[in-house]
């Protein structure tokens, strides 16, 4: 998972320094994305999700943002049917990260990839998280879109021997809103 995290960060720097020398004027617009929707994690029950994203666009292709969103990784099945929980301490899940997006405008309707890294806070333990999505913009006002994202949030957690990968996956839906 090093080798992996040190090459996700290789590639968070290069997509900031292509953005930051693009050719394009910078257009300096800023997009809030407040969100709700559905997280997945790996071996724990799903949970509705709320949070926000926020956008800097150095032009109409690349932006570089952030984001933070809070879920439950719910573990009440396995305790009703007299299982031992997978993992102890809270079912809260906070999760937030740096993002690079790459746009592609299609006319009116805008599809995108993101890449990020960041922190996953999952029963009581933080790891460092490696995120990519996929998502479309659609306009439904001058400044405002309804917008969804598909993301994974991959990372280890447990120690040594009791390590495994988990791939928490987010469906995120809103409004987002541009701002200057």
């Amino acid at each position: 998972m090093k080798k992996l995290s040190n090459l996700f960060i290789v590639v968070l720097i290069s997509l900031t320094s292509v953005s930051l020398f693009a050719q394009n004027k910078p257009s300096g617009m800023h997009e809030l994305f407040p969100f709700t929707g559905f997280y997945a994690p790996d071996r724990f029950q799903n949970s509705l999700n709320l949070g926000v994203r926020y956008e800097y666009y150095f032009d109409d292709r690349l932006s570089m943002g952030a984001a933070i969103g809070f879920a439950r990784a719910g573990q009440e099945y396995y305790q009703q049917v007299g299982l031992a929980a997978p993992e102890q301490g809270s079912s809260a899940v906070i999760y937030y990260n740096g993002r690079v997006t790459h746009s592609i405008p299609l006319g009116k309707v805008i599809p995108y990839a993101v890449v990020g890294l960041g922190v996953t806070r999952q029963h009581s333990e933080s790891n460092l998280t490696f995120s990519i999505g996929i998502g479309t913009k659609f306009p439904i006002g001058k400044t405002t879109y309804l917008r969804y994202e598909i993301s994974d949030h991959i990372f280890s957690s447990g120690n040594n021997e009791t390590s495994w990968t988990n791939n928490n996956i987010e469906l995120a839906v809103g409004v987002s809103f541009f701002l200057q």
